[in-house]
């Protein structure tokens, strides 16, 4: 190797360090969870304040990449073989820029407290498959384990879509066993998402069709913009809601509104989902993330463990009898004294 070539190599892989450990620096002061991907950028430092958290990752994606192409062009142009430095830190960027359906986001001061999960798959119009499943399932795990999460937000990053549902596509190929294991693992999922001691708020803007709805309908809290559309399609399908829908919508609509809309499949607008009770909160359209944040500053500013206190007097006494129901309050008022 000539004297040229050495330098350019070690100026490369000086160049390569860097722009991995801004990477690294970036995901630690975003406050991203640990298996998160990074919301910046090295090169996107000093602008990520002027950014939504969504067009920073966006840009970031794009930028690591843009590296790796660069990289493969140089590398092709020189005809020099890759050093195993190179190799590993291209895999590297490209386990970095690889897009995941969910993400977890915690807000910073004045913030603090607030945690983001958001929905990040528009060549499905977030329709839930084994990936965003598994996503959804370790996002719930990590939002369990930290005793700094005060409030869930749930929103999508995708225009014009909440959540489409189970992705069709991918089930036409699992088996009978398989589509059995999907669909009580999403159960599951959701039942332990309705769990969190913490209480979680929709951010709905489109369609919340199926699967989708059913995530909604398992947060404490649902605020949607007006141009939001609501369903439970799957008697359509020949197959029914299998998530809880059947269950947790006519808790909040009622039995027989509840046997309507699942039995005809039929889509509900923003208005009528106000009406009945389906969502807290009907917005102007792109305004229901900021109504929705507002709501957990309100909640994020009130004592912690009476907030959890209050979630588990409400969930577990509204499934008992009165009487029952005023000892679990009881119980729950002994935990904040």
């Amino acid at each position: 190797m000539s004297h040229a070539t050495a330098t350019a190599t070690a100026d490369e892989s000086v160049e390569f360090g860097r722009l991995l450990t801004g990477v690294l620096l970036t995901c630690h002061e975003s406050n991203v969870y640990p298996s998160a991907t990074v919301v910046d950028s090295a090169s996107a430092l000093s602008s990520a304040q002027h950014q939504s958290p969504t067009l920073a990752r966006l840009s970031t994606m794009r930028g690591l990449r843009g590296l790796l192409a660069v990289s493969g062009r140089r590398a092709a142009a020189s005809g020099a073989s890759s050093s195993p430095h190179s190799v590993l830190f291209a895999r590297a960027l490209q386990i970095l820029s690889q897009p995941e359906p969910v993400r977890l986001h915690k807000l910073s001061a004045p913030d603090s407290g607030i945690v983001e999960l958001r929905l990040e798959r528009p060549e499905a119009r977030n329709a839930i498959g084994k990936e965003m499943l598994k996503g959804l399932r370790s996002a719930m795990d990590k939002v369990g384990a930290d005793p700094t999460a005060n409030v869930v937000l749930v929103a999508s990053s995708v225009p014009k879509v909440f959540c489409a549902g189970a992705d069709l596509k991918e089930r036409r190929l699992m088996g009978p066993s398989e589509v059995r294991e999907f669909v009580n693992t999403l159960r599951a999922t959701f039942s332990s998402f309705e769990a969190l001691p913490i209480p979680t708020i929709a951010v709905v803007e489109g369609a919340a069709f199926g699967g989708g709805l059913e995530l909604a309908l398992s947060c404490d809290l649902r605020i949607c913009g007006e141009s939001a559309t609501f369903s439970l399609p799957e008697t359509g399908l020949a197959i029914i809601p299998g998530a809880g829908g059947t269950q947790r919508l006519p808790r909040i609509v009622g039995r027989a509104r509840a046997k309507e809309l699942i039995f005809t499949g039929r889509r509900f607008d923003a208005t009528e989902a106000v009406n009945m009770g389906v969502v807290n909160y009907c917005v102007p359209g792109g305004e229901a993330y900021q109504k929705a944040l507002e709501l957990a500053r309100e909640i994020n500013q009130k004592g912690p463990l009476a907030i959890r206190m209050a979630k588990k007097a409400i969930n577990e006494g509204m499934e008992v009898d009165l009487s029952s129901a005023l000892a679990v309050e009881e119980e729950c008022y002994e935990q904040v004294l």
